[in-house]
C-alpha cells in the first residue's frame, strides 16, 4: 500500500493482469486480503460498465460490457485507492453450530487435539469469507491469521476436482491443515460444517461433497428474495457459537443480516399476465431462460439465460419483444403445445419442422419445412396445436411468443422458484444451482405479459436457400472463435497450439453447465494440474488433469480449481450450444489474441 502527500493511500497494483475472454480482465494478487481489498475498493467506485466483480483466493475478475472497456479497468487497477469502509466492510455474523459432525473425532485426532480442544479452537477463532464456490450461499472461510502472509510468502499444493485448494501459509494460528476425506460422501446434508485444508464452509444445500464434516448449523445462507442473497458475502467475519444438540438454533441470530429485497417492476405479475400455451408434450428438457442474472458470481450465483443467446435476440424480435425477454429453450425436441388464446410465436436455434393444426374446421393446417418456419412469426388461435421438432440441424430450440414467457400458473411458495415471480431479476433456470423455474411438465400452463407497447411484428421475410457451394460439408469441423489466455502463459504454447490444431468432438455428458470434449489430450504439467481457486465466465476453456477440455456454459460454477487456456467468444458459445453429440469442432483463435 503507497501513500503520497495531499492523495489518499492507494492499494499495491496487481502482480499481473490477464485477458479473459471478450469483456473481463483477471487480475493477480499475493493473496486473499490483497483479493478483498481490491474487491472493496472496485466495489465503492462503481466504474461505469463493470458488469461483475468475482474474488477468488488469489484472483479478482473484472467483467466490463465490451473489449473497449478493458483499459480503463487496467488503468484503474494500476492506482487504486483504498476504499473508505474497508476495514469491516464486509459486516460480521455470528452462526450458531451442534459440533456433532461425523468426522469430527478423526480431525480432532489428525490435529492432534481432542475433540473439545476442537470445538473451542474452531469457535474461539474468527473467520473471514474469501469468496464463493461451487453453490449459491457456499463460502470458504478463511481463519483471520492465515489471511495474514510473511512477506507475502505462500505455499500451494495440489488440489482436489471439488472446488477445495490445499493452500499452505506461514501464518500464526490453530494448524487447520485438514485434508479431504480419499471417499467423498455422495450426499451431505444442507447446514453441513466442513473443514478441507485451511478451510472452514458451510453446505448451503445437499449436495455431494468430500469435506470433513464437523458439525451442523440452521443459518439461512441464501435467500433470494433477501439482500445481498448470500449471508456470506466476501469480505464477511464469521464467529461461530456452540450450541447443544438438543437446542433449537436461533436462527434470527444470522438472519438479521441482509434486508428484504424490495420486487421491481419486472419482478411483479402484470395484471393483464394471462395463460395463452399448454404444454402437451416438452421434449427431453425444456426451460425457461432469459439474459440472465449478471452480477451475482461473488454469492456463487452463474449468469445463466439462454445458452444460444443470438437465437434469443431473433426470436424475439421476430414477435416484437425486447431482445432479452424470456423464451423457451427446448433440447432436440419434438415440443407440443395447446394455445389457450390468440398468441404469436416464432422459433430460432435449431432447424426443425414445425406442424400447426388448427381447431376451426374451416382452417387450414400448416406443415413447415426446417427452412421456412425459422424465425417466422406463425398465430395461433385458441386450440390450435402446435408441433416443433424433432430437430434436423443444430441441439436446442428457442420458442418466443409475443409478450414475452413470465412463467407458469403454478407458483412455489417455499422456493419462489416457479410462477411467474422472477429470481435475482431473471426467469432463467440454473441448472446447476436449480434456480429459477423447474423445468416444464405435460400439463403447465405458460403465462404471458401483456403486448402493449411492443414493437409491431415484422412481415416474414421469404427465407432464401443457400447456395449448395456455401455450405459446409458434413465431414468440416465446426469453427468456434477464441481468446487465448488467461493462464495459456503458464500451460505453455505447445499447450495452446495443440489445443488449436486438434479436432474435438462432443461429448454425450456435455450440458449447460459445460460442453465436455474428447480427442488427444492437451499435455499438462503435473505442477498445473490445479490451480488456487479462481473465477469463472462463460466459454472459459478448462483443462483438466486428464487434457479432454472442458468449455463452460451459462450455467457453470462461479470459481474452479484448473487452469483456463483460453475463453470462447459469445458467438462461439452460441454455435456450441447448437452442437449435439459427436459434433467435430476446431478452436480457432481471434486475431490479435495469441500473445
Amino acid at each position: 500500500m503507497s501513500e503520497e502527500a495531499g492523495r489518499p493511500a492507494r492499494l499495491d497494483p496487481p502482480s499481473a493482469v490477464h485477458r479473459a475472454g471478450e469483456a473481463a480482465l483477471l487480475a493477480q494478487y499475493p493473496g486473499t486480503a490483497e483479493v478483498l481489498a481490491a474487491a472493496a475498493a472496485v466495489r465503492e467506485l462503481a466504474p461505469a460498465h463493470l458488469i461483475d466483480l468475482v474474488p477468488a483466493e488469489r484472483t479478482l475478475l473484472l467483467v466490463g460490457s465490451a473489449a473497449r472497456d478493458l483499459p480503463r479497468f487496467a488503468a484503474l487497477l494500476r492506482d487504486l485507492p483504498t476504499a473508505a469502509g474497508q476495514a469491516g466492510a464486509g459486516g460480521e455474523v455470528r452462526i450458531d453450530v451442534v459440533y456433532d459432525g461425523e468426522d469430527l473425532a478423526e480431525v480432532a485426532e489428525l490435529l492432534g487435539m481432542s475433540t473439545g480442544a476442537l470445538i473451542s479452537a474452531h469457535s474461539g477463532s474468527v473467520w473471514t469469507a474469501a469468496f464463493g464456490g461451487f453453490a449459491p450461499g457456499f463460502a470458504y472461510l478463511l481463519p483471520e491469521a492465515a489471511r495474514e502472509t510473511d512477506g507475502g510468502a505462500e505455499r500451494v499444493h495440489d488440489r482436489s476436482a471439488d472446488e477445495s485448494v490445499d493452500a499452505v501459509t506461514d501464518a500464526v494460528g490453530p494448524p487447520w491443515e485438514v485434508p479431504r476425506r480419499a471417499e467423498p460422501r455422495t450426499a451431505v446434508p444442507a447446514g453441513a460444517v466442513g473443514l478441507a485444508s485451511r478451510y472452514c464452509g458451510i453446505y448451503p444445500r445437499p449436495s455431494p461433497g468430500g469435506w470433513q464434516l464437523i458439525g451442523r448449523s440452521d443459518a439461512p445462507l441464501f435467500a433470494p428474495d433477501r439482500e445481498p442473497p448470500a449471508l456470506l458475502t466476501p469480505g464477511t467475519r464469521v464467529r461461530f457459537a456452540p450450541q447443544r444438540a438438543s437446542a433449537r438454533l436461533p436462527v434470527p441470530a444470522v438472519a438479521r443480516r441482509g434486508r428484504r429485497r424490495p420486487a421491481t417492476a419486472g419482478e411483479t405479475a402484470p395484471e393483464s399476465a394471462r395463460p395463452v400455451l399448454e404444454v402437451l408434450s416438452p421434449g427431453p428438457l425444456a426451460l425457461l431462460e432469459d439474459g440472465g442474472r449478471a452480477g451475482r458470481a461473488a454469492s456463487g450465483v452463474s449468469r445463466s439465460g439462454a445458452f444460444d443467446q443470438g437465437a434469443m435476440l431473433r426470436a424475439n424480435l421476430a414477435v416484437g419483444n425486447p431482445a432479452a425477454a424470456a423464451v423457451l429453450e427446448v433440447v432436440a425436441g419434438p415440443l407440443r403445445l395447446r394455445a389457450l388464446a390468440p398468441i404469436v410465436l416464432a422459433v430460432s436455434g435449431a432447424r426443425a419442422p414445425i406442424g400447426l393444426h388448427r381447431a376451426e374446421e374451416d382452417g387450414a393446417d400448416r406443415e413447415l419445412d426446417p427452412l421456412a418456419s425459422h424465425e417466422v412469426p406463425l398465430a395461433l388461435d385458441p386450440g390450435d396445436l402446435l408441433e416443433v421438432g424433432p430437430v434436423t440441424a443444430g441441439l436446442r430450440l428457442v420458442l418466443a411468443v409475443r409478450g414475452g414467457l413470465l412463467g407458469t400458473a403454478e407458483t412455489d411458495p417455499v422456493l419462489g422458484t416457479g410462477g411467474m415471480l422472477p429470481v435475482l431479476g431473471s426467469r432463467s433456470r440454473d441448472t446447476l444451482s436449480t434456480l429459477g423455474p423447474a423445468p416444464l411438465t405435460a400439463g403447465d400452463l405458460l403465462i404471458v405479459g401483456p403486448t402493449t407497447s411492443l414493437d409491431a411484428v415484422p412481415a416474414p421475410v421469404p427465407a432464401e436457400p443457400v447456395p449448395a457451394e456455401e455450405h459446409a460439408t458434413a465431414t468440416d469441423p465446426l469453427e468456434i472463435p477464441l481468446h487465448a489466455g488467461p493462464r495459456d502463459g503458464l500451460l505453455g504454447a505447445p499447450a495452446l497450439n495443440h489445443l488449436l490444431t486438434t479436432t474435438w468432438q462432443v461429448r454425450p455428458d456435455s450440458n449447460r453447465v459445460g460442453v465436455r470434449l474428447d480427442g488427444a489430450p492437451v499435455t499438462v504439467p503435473s505442477e498445473l494440474g490445479t490451480l488456487p481457486s479462481e473465477p469463472m465466465l462463460p466459454g472459459a476453456v478448462q483443462i483438466p488433469p486428464s487434457g479432454m477440455p472442458v468449455v463452460f456454459g451459462p450455467d457453470h460454477p462461479t470459481t474452479g480449481g484448473y487452469p483456463v487456456i483460453a475463453v470462447v467468444t459469445r458467438p462461439g458459445l452460441d454455435a456450441l450450444a447448437q452442437a449435439p453429440p459427436g459434433t467435430a469442432l476446431r478452436f480457432i483463435a481471434v486475431p490479435g489474441s495469441l500473445r
